[in-house]
């Protein structure tokens, strides 16, 4: 006895119920396209500054009902003091896979706008060029961590211009 029968046979006995594929596909849709927005404005607050912003609670929550209207409290940015490599047009990687080649890299990076060429002056080591700095700082926050294979991940760096 098989598991479940055919579309064809259930239509002949007159059992056939028809599947909702474009509900499935529609709310699939949807799943991914909030993953995206929520990945753009991630990206977009990880470039948009240097700068690292204090988050607060809502002030609505902290303060008694009968204690009047409620100010909203004014977040300040705060310098980052992290010893982070100056941003440059060009990203370092290194402890890459033997296998790793420059048309896998290419492959990469070539998706990022502003992309220019890969070099491998040895094995284990890469240069990635891009045409300016704000497009290099993209492709190391979107790939910096990226599995190459189960048991190498992509380890990027700002190289020195």
């Amino acid at each position: 006895q098989y598991a479940r029968e055919s579309d064809r046979i259930a239509k002949k006995d007159g059992t056939f119920v028809a599947k909702d594929r474009k509900a499935k596909r529609e709310a699939k849709e949807a799943a991914i396209a909030v993953e995206q927005a929520a990945k753009r404005v991630k990206m977009e607050a990880l470039s948009a500054s240097n700068l690292a912003v204090v988050s607060v609670n809502d002030p609505s929550t902290l303060v008694k009902e009968d204690a009047g209207p409620v100010v909203p409290a004014v977040v300040a940015p705060v310098e980052k003091t992290s010893n982070e490599p100056t941003p440059s047009n060009i990203l370092f990687a290194d402890s890459l896979p033997e296998d790793c080649n420059e048309m896998v890299l290419k492959c990469l990076f070539s998706s990022y706008s502003g992309f220019k060429e890969v070099r491998i002056p040895r094995v284990g080591l890469a240069f990635i060029e891009f045409d300016e700095e704000p497009h290099s700082s993209i492709a190391l926050k979107a790939l910096n961590g990226f599995k190459l294979s189960a048991t190498d991940t992509l380890n990027l760096k700002y190289g020195k211009s």
